[in-house]
């Protein structure tokens, strides 16, 4: 497993590809304060180009499930489980 930057052990906190994952955002393009979603980890962690964190990038469930946003951060995370036959 490769990751960007320097994780170290904090590499273990972060869900591994391929799990499915629930989030909370701010959503401001729909005037709504909060949203819920839910997406498939895309990747590693990488650096955030504009803030001092990682993000981790989230593809939605399929091609019909609702679009899901690019990037996540570790404390917009709710909840992460493997996928069926992990």
């Amino acid at each position: 497993m490769t990751i960007s930057g320097d994780l170290g052990e904090a590499a273990m906190d972060w869900p591994p590809p391929g799990w499915v994952i629930t989030f909370d955002m701010v959503d401001f393009d729909r005037g709504k304060p909060r949203f819920v979603g839910i997406g498939v980890v895309a990747g590693h962690p990488e650096p955030d180009p504009y803030l001092d964190r990682y993000r981790l990038p989230v593809r939605p469930l399929g091609p019909d499930h609702r679009p899901v946003p690019n990037w996540v951060g570790r404390s917009d995370i709710i909840e992460a489980v493997p996928p069926p036959g992990w």
